[in-house]
């Protein structure tokens, strides 16, 4: 599956010995998503106060091929000190596919911007998002020879971190983490490689209820690699399931929990899962049993998830613990 876009942001290196402004600020990255959710994107930016002076306003400009948009006056609740980054939501912009994006640094607190260093940044809009009909997702990274390298994370339309994973630790290996994501909204996968040069010989694959939706080659790019989500309405059972093949008893659920599935699921194993989608407890199951008991005693109060696997897909339910 071909990656969505390799974002192309024009950010200028600053000299190293110039002399400090009074009134500058830089791009340092941009954050939003980077294909249109329906018909529209919310650009974010990460920007950085690199003036000597407190940064109170900063006005943005934001164009589309070629012409200028809107021209956004960013007011800071609370100001911003010298080489401190903060990173706001510029207003939404109808966009669709192809669609070339700039923003420009105008000016700060009134005064035009003293230095043109990295004032500018621009990204080509993508394709639509890949879609999933749940919420419940598993990434699975293959590492390379340096894990160290690695990390993946998911953004909201704020630019807002989700779930991550990486760097890791073993190489050559098969990581997996499962997580559930908001319904219906649309997230940025990014997978990067801080030597540069991608994860040769390995991969990052999403599966929605056991199909592949997400399959990123390590050796399609070099420093990082990027792919849209639609998150669907359902916590890890196909939309067209009219009643709940897993259940729960108590819920909420105290020191154990009694789990109970259909004896059509057949399922391998059963982990326990915490919101952020890390196993704290793995089941093997005979293919014949209906029904487990897992132990509770020793978590804290909070939601975590059960979930089932076999070879006809995954199943997964929310579970309450007080």
């Amino acid at each position: 599956m071909k990656n969505l876009l390799l974002l192309s942001v024009l950010l200028f290196a600053v000299p190293q010995l110039r002399a400090q402004q009074e009134y500058d600020a830089t791009i340092m990255a941009y954050r939003g998503l980077r294909f249109a959710c329906g018909d529209s994107v919310t650009p974010v930016l990460r920007i950085k106060n690199v003036g000597s002076q407190s940064m109170s306003t900063c006005v943005v400009e934001t164009w589309k091929n070629g012409l200028v948009v809107n021209s956004f006056n960013w007011q800071l609740a609370m100001p911003a000190l010298t080489n401190e980054e903060r990173q706001p939501a510029m207003p939404i912009v109808a966009a669709m596919e192809g669609d070339m994006l700039e923003f420009h640094i105008i000016s700060v607190n009134g005064v035009p911007d003293e230095d043109s260093n990295g004032n500018v940044a621009s990204f080509t809009v993508g394709m639509s998002p890949n879609s999933c009909g749940l919420q419940t997702l598993e990434v699975e990274v293959l590492t390379d020879t340096q894990p160290g390298e690695t990390a993946w994370a998911i953004r909201d339309e704020l630019g807002q971190v989700l779930a991550q994973g990486g760097p890791y630790a073993n190489a050559s290996s098969t990581e997996t983490q499962w997580l559930s994501l908001p319904a219906d909204l649309c997230f940025g996968l990014e997978l990067t490689d801080a030597g540069g040069n991608g994860i040769t010989g390995g991969h990052l694959i999403v599966r929605c209820n056991g199909t592949e939706v997400i399959q990123i080659e390590g050796s399609t790019f070099t420093y990082e690699a990027y792919e849209g989500l639609h998150s669907g309405t359902v916590l890890g059972v196909p939309e067209t399931q009219s009643q709940p093949s897993l259940q729960l008893f108590p819920v909420p659920a105290h020191d154990q929990v009694e789990v109970r599935w259909a004896v059509s699921l057949s399922p391998d194993n059963l982990h326990l899962m915490d919101a952020a989608g890390r196993i704290l407890l793995e089941m093997g199951l005979a293919r014949s049993a209906q029904q487990a008991i897992l132990d509770l005693s020793q978590l804290l109060p909070g939601i975590y998830m059960v979930e089932l696997r076999s070879q006809n897909g995954v199943v997964v339910e929310r579970l309450l613990v007080n």
